[in-house]
């Protein structure tokens, strides 16, 4: 399926948002259902705060996150944290996946010392748990590709379903790295492929658009956790 462009001539807002992923409905009794990717900084900082803010209001599990924290939540206050110390300029980021423009459904934050290193993907609400993953991790590998020629690194612990789940989708493990935390890498020469095959499983069941710039068409500040 192509990738289409985003039409821009809308309000505004704070967030960027670089993708939208709508779900393909051959029943018309169910509901469409949308996952849009943001990159957020510190120029979100009032959504961002507020966010903060109910973290603790219910408990969240994720049984395939990929996180440095014990719990979800812990994650969450982690990389919203550091969202906040972030620019434009920054070469670190964090994503969020909102469903339905209402919903933040997960995040992913990475580093990118010269390696772009995964360090969290954690997502919540289970009717949109598979999309919001996938498509957090699409948009971290695209911008992995941007960023030059390079391996891609992200942790887990040893044999844990986050582990599993970097496994399944294209990561491995080098040689002698027997550790209770595990390195997992995407080879820089098998990144394009991991890339393609990525987004065609998003695309089997959504239609997907993309944007390098683009404007929010929801009030961020109205987001539930």
């Amino acid at each position: 399926m192509q990738i289409q462009a985003i039409n821009t001539n809308t309000p505004n807002f704070q967030a960027n948002r670089l993708r939208t992923a709508t779900k393909l409905i051959t029943d018309q009794k169910q509901p469409k259902s949308v996952i849009d990717i943001y990159s957020i900084n510190k120029s979100d900082s009032d959504l961002i705060n507020k966010l903060l803010m109910k973290i603790d209001l219910k408990d969240r599990s994720d049984l395939l996150a990929v996180k440095e924290k014990n719990n979800v939540n812990d994650a969450i206050r982690n990389i919203l944290t550091k969202a906040l110390n972030l620019t434009e300029k920054s070469t670190d980021g964090v994503y969020m996946a909102v469903s339905n423009n209402k919903y933040v459904a997960g995040l992913l934050d990475y580093t990118n010392g010269g390696i772009p290193l995964m360090k969290n993907l954690v997502v919540w609400r289970n009717a949109n748990k598979g999309a919001a993953r996938m498509n957090l991790f699409a948009q971290f590998l695209h911008d992995s590709q941007k960023a030059g020629k390079t391996d891609v690194v992200a942790y887990a612990e040893s044999k844990s379903k986050g582990g599993k789940w970097l496994l399944e989708h294209g990561f491995g493990i080098p040689d002698q790295n027997n550790f209770s935390r595990q390195r997992f890498v995407i080879s820089k020469n098998d990144l394009t492929s991991n890339i393609k095959s990525v987004e065609k499983a998003v695309e089997k069941n959504s239609s997907i658009q993309a944007a390098e710039k683009s404007e929010n068409n929801i009030e961020l500040n109205n987001l539930i956790l």
